[in-house]
Order: C-alpha cells, then sequence, then structure tokens
C-alpha cells in the first residue's frame, strides 16, 4: 500500500535520519523524498515523501512511533492510483447507477439525448485495482437497459 506523508523536522543534521527509522521498522520502502530546504519554516523544514508500506496497520505504526519520538505528521494519506477511461454507450443509460461507487466521472457527451437510441461518451476516473469491476458493472446495467457499451480495446 503506498502512502505519502508530510513531515516537519526540527532543522537540525540528523532528524532526517531519525525520521527514515521508523519508516524502515515498520517495513516501509520509500519510493520518493523531497527535502525542500527552501520551505524552512522558523526552526522546522518540510519533508514529503512517498512510501510502499506492508499494510495500513504497519503505515500507522510509523505514524505513532514518528509523533512518539517528536515528529510532526502534518499530512499522510493513501496514494490510490487511478485510470482514466473513455467509454461509449448506445441507448438509454441512468447515470445515477454508477455514481458514488468510488469513480470519479470527469465528462459526459450526449449525442441526440431525446431519440430512441441516444449516444454517450462517458469518461471516468476509477481506482486501478476497481477497473475491472467497473466494467463488469457497466455491462451488467447496459444489458438490463438494452444499452450497448464499447470499450477500448
Amino acid at each position: 500500500m503506498r502512502f505519502s506523508m508530510t513531515l516537519s523536522l526540527p532543522d537540525r543534521p540528523g532528524q532526517l535520519l531519525k525520521a527514515l527509522e521508523p519508516i524502515a521498522k515498520n517495513g516501509g520502502n520509500i519510493i520518493s523524498i523531497v527535502h525542500d530546504r527552501n520551505k524552512v519554516s522558523g526552526e522546522y523544514a518540510l519533508v514529503s515523501l512517498i512510501a510502499d508500506f506492508p499494510s495500513k496497520e504497519s503505515f500507522r505504526e510509523t505514524r505513532r512511533e514518528l509523533e512518539g519520538i517528536g515528529i510532526s505528521v502534518v499530512k499522510s494519506e493513501e496514494v490510490v492510483a487511478k485510470e482514466d477511461l473513455t467509454v461509449i454507450v448506445i441507448g438509454r443509460f441512468n447515470l445515477d447507477k454508477i455514481v458514488g461507487r468510488g469513480l470519479r466521472i470527469i465528462d459526459v457527451e450526449l449525442s441526440n439525448p431525446s431519440s430512441e437510441k441516444p449516444c454517450m461518451k462517458l469518461h471516468v476516473e476509477v481506482p486501478k485495482e476497481d477497473v475491472k469491476g467497473f466494467y463488469n458493472l457497466l455491462h451488467e446495467l447496459a444489458e438490463k437497459e438494452k444499452a450497448l457499451i464499447i470499450t477500448p480495446v
């Protein structure tokens, strides 16, 4: 599981190394790190990093340990890989059935919405691990509404 963190470190030698120890101890594998010396605020410097952890619990334990040694975690969040998908729907299709299912609708283009066979171009952003489920849901809904779904090859 990939996580992004921004740490506020005392601007003294050795503090970055001190912050990395709990990450390594809990199985974290650092993907990228930015120690921006231009963003020094008072006696503190901000460090942004992205790391893979074996589980959410190992990430939570890392946070607890960092805070336990006096390092503030200013921001942290799971990084979810997403994929942009575009599909064509021919026929009537109720978008309400897919809203709120972990995807983000980026764009919708309609052609002949009042005709018997309207066409819709749907551009969505879906978490990578949910792409197959999204396509399955689309085909299931299209079958119920007798619509045709055209997906990328």
